[in-house]
């Protein structure tokens, strides 16, 4: 009768010990990729950030804003990945800062 109430001791605290491992499993798994996602949405933030610097500071210099997103690179050493992400530049006036949008390029060959 001992041995019988000790060998459900030990498999019930064995169940206990591998249920509380899976569980730790998956609360580190669902951390890491909510951390990924953080920093890709931050990489793009930064991104479009670095594309309005440049273009405020051709503004500065020159009184107009750039007509693409072209002559930031050329010009103002804008360094943009196009291979990971799409840039929306659209130029609404001289006077007026364009509007920016950067999208991450998911499933795209390049």
């Amino acid at each position: 009768m001992l041995t019988v109430r000790k060998n459900k001791s030990i498999s019930s605290a064995l169940v206990i010990t591998i249920i509380g491992f899976a569980l730790l499993c998956i609360f580190v798994a669902v951390m890491l990729t909510n951390a990924m996602n953080t920093s890709s949405e931050e990489a793009l933030k930064t991104a479009r950030d670095s594309i309005v610097r440049a273009a405020v500071s051709c503004y500065a210099y020159e009184g107009v804003y750039p007509e693409d997103l072209q002559y930031l690179i050329d010009n103002y050493n804008l360094a943009i990945d196009l291979g990971k992400y799409n840039v929306h530049f659209d130029k609404i006036s001289d006077n007026l800062l364009p509007n920016i949008i950067v999208t991450e390029r998911k499933g795209e060959v390049t």
